[in-house]
């Protein structure tokens, strides 16, 4: 029985790197994996102990798996790079690329192996430390990288991106002191740099040297004695320490030379909170909420405050709180309409904390939508959002804009199609789903390409271009071999056109079309094989094949004969049609009590598709197909 298919629910699936799993799939490996680096004459100079027909051997095939490599030939490559090892197994750059491969081929012992190896063979190498370094932190072994990264420091001083590494790692593994002399290193490199100071003094403070932490800052402060923000660090850590009249002091001079500051803002507000002075707290908070000249990030942040406050406050999102920040919300909304930063704040409110208020959440999204048409997660919200309602109409609407904004974005096709459809609009619906094959690319998901030209099968049937139908499913499953709707619908076509005229022996080429939708239906019960519509058509194509017996098997599995005929009516995935299959299969078994009972529930349940030899079915209690 061919699928229904409505709606599919939207995924948003993260394209992650294939891994090679044979000598055949390396050549879909992206190249950007492979480093381009090309050393011949290090093979040839690392090899002097070899003959010099071997060496002249290593030194030819290493170049040409260097070639076939660049061309993303990567089987031959791969293969080239084997026979180099058979030559010459201490040459460091096979050993490297081959560490490479074994990566890609999810053999990571092996490509370790490989890669300690080079390194060993060539220990100045500063390209192998680092690749070998990666490759560990990567593993989150840490304390074997470090090693590494401190050897490669020594040979590349200069190389602060290094050096910032190992801070991490010095202070992922407790070292602290270790860390902060390695930020020394980098500030004499450099110079005095904000990140560097705060990352210092943060490390004193775990250190419990608060007197060196405050240095760092005033250091800083000297060095850049007209940032404000270096300044407020510093009041700061008075408050922290306790030293509240040092700290009013900093914030009494910063008033006087930046008042409207957005960080003196909040640091004021820290220090209400600090100071226990809650009602100037929440004053001041709202004053600059509300306030026309707020810079619009300081409001968002004082909107985050507003929202922490009430839910601290409440341990909940009761009744008097959920109001309490509605009135924000509105009174925000009506005077800063245009302000996107509060419209995703809000949104990000009602996703985390009222997920009940759907109709607020989708008009927050269409104003985020409306400002923001670049915006492609309110629009693939949205869409989401309208397709599980089966709201076609602004599911069009939406779409036609997506397709003009994100021509890209396969699945603003694939909707507009499928709200197309839905309206029984088929030839429109047909051009969406053929302009989003158009704007396919190599970094289209091959599953949302699969669908496209699935669907388009599907509509072209209905609308009787059965080669072009055909055509658009063997595209479909080029794409997405497994695609299940598609295996099904095209097995149960296939089945209805070889099997129209069944009173006359099949020809050659209507067996082998028969079989292909056997083959292609048999898959789908194997990937799924509890889905009742897909079950239905294998039992159909295995009636048609004269299969009665075991079709038989199958069909009871869909239409359990031991059911009740209500239960069987309320079940959704059965329709008349399927019941009309139950009893002819049950008719060729030589059961025509079952076989009259299912023609009746099938008359009863109704739909498209069924035979026009129904009635005539039950009146003579005998399957006919003529």
């Amino acid at each position: 029985m061919r699928i229904s298919r409505l709606f599919l629910l939207f995924a948003v699936v993260m394209t992650a790197l294939s891994a090679l799993s044979s000598c055949g799939s390396a050549r879909r490996a992206s190249s950007a994996v492979l480093p381009a680096r090309v050393d011949v004459q290090g093979v040839a100079a690392s090899s002097s102990r070899l003959q010099p027909s071997d060496r002249q051997r290593l030194r030819y095939l290493y170049q040409e798996a260097t070639k076939q490599k660049l061309l993303e030939n990567h089987a031959a490559a791969f293969d080239l790079l084997q026979h180099c090892y058979s030559i010459d197994s201490q040459a460091p750059e096979v050993l490297f690329d081959l560490a490479l491969y074994r990566l890609l081929l999810r053999q990571d012992s092996l490509a370790e192996h490989l890669f300690v190896r080079a390194l060993a063979f060539d220990p100045q190498n500063t390209f192998y430390l680092e690749s070998l370094a990666s490759y560990l932190i990567n593993k989150r072994e840490a304390e074997r990288a470090l090693p590494l990264l401190e050897r490669l420091s020594q040979l590349q001083p200069r190389r602060t991106d290094v050096l910032s590494q190992l801070v991490s790692l010095y202070t992922g593994s407790e070292r602290l002191q270790d860390a902060i002399r390695v930020l020394d290193r980098i500030e004499v490199l450099e110079g005095k740099m904000a990140a560097v100071s705060f990352r210092k003094s943060a490390l004193y403070m775990a250190l419990n040297d608060s007197r060196r932490a405050l240095d760092e800052l005033e250091a800083l402060c000297k060095e850049y004695p007209h940032e404000l923000s270096y300044r407020l660090a510093i009041a700061k850590q008075y408050l922290d320490e306790g030293r509240i009249e040092d700290a009013w002091k900093i914030y009494e001079e910063a008033q006087h030379s930046d008042p409207d500051n957005p960080q003196l803002q909040l640091s004021l507000l820290n220090y209400y909170t600090h100071t226990g002075q809650d009602s100037l707290y929440a004053t001041r908070r709202d004053s600059l909420l509300f306030a026309p000249n707020t810079a619009s990030s300081l409001r968002v942040e004082l909107l985050r405050r507003r929202i922490a406050d009430t839910m601290g406050a409440s341990e909940g999102l009761d009744t008097i709180a959920k109001r309490d920040l509605e009135g924000t919300f509105a009174r925000l909304d009506s005077l800063f309409p245009r302000d996107l930063d509060l419209l995703e704040l809000r949104a990000a409110y009602l996703a985390t904390y009222d997920e009940n208020n759907t109709a607020a959440f989708v008009s927050t999204m269409e104003q985020i939508n409306e400002q923001d048409p670049a915006n492609t997660q309110a629009l693939f919200v949205l869409i989401q959002y309208y397709g599980t309602h089966q709201d076609f109409h602004h599911l069009e609407e939406l779409c036609r804009r997506g397709v003009l904004t994100h021509p890209e974005e396969l699945i603003c096709h694939y909707y507009l199609g499928v709200s197309l459809y839905q309206q029984d609009r088929k030839p429109e619906a047909l051009r969406a789903f053929q302009e989003g094959v158009l704007q396919k690319t190599s970094e289209s998901r091959p599953e949302m390409v699969a669908d496209l030209f699935s669907l388009m099968g599907d509509v072209l049937h209905e609308m009787h271009s059965v080669k072009e139908s055909y055509a658009a499913y063997d595209s479909c499953l080029v794409y997405q071999p497994d695609n299940l709707g598609c295996l099904n619908n095209y097995a149960y076509f296939l089945s209805l056109d070889v099997g129209a005229d069944t009173k006359r022996d099949l020809s050659p080429a209507q067996a082998a079309l028969l079989d292909r939708a056997e083959e292609m239906s048999y898959r789908t019960i194997r990937l799924e094989p509890q889905n009742k519509t897909y079950l239905d058509t294998y039992a159909w194509i295995l009636f048609l094949k004269e299969n009665y017996a075991e079709a038989q098997i199958y069909i009871d599995r869909v239409c359990p004969p031991d059911s009740t005929d209500s239960v069987l009516l309320a079940d959704q995935a059965l329709s008349g049609v399927v019941f009309e299959h139950a009893g002819d299969i049950a008719a060729k078994n030589s059961n025509i009590e079952q076989a009259v009972r299912f023609w009746k529930l099938a008359r009863q349940a109704g739909g498209d598709g069924l035979s026009a030899l129904l009635p005539r079915k039950i009146k003579l209690r005998k399957y006919l197909n003529e």
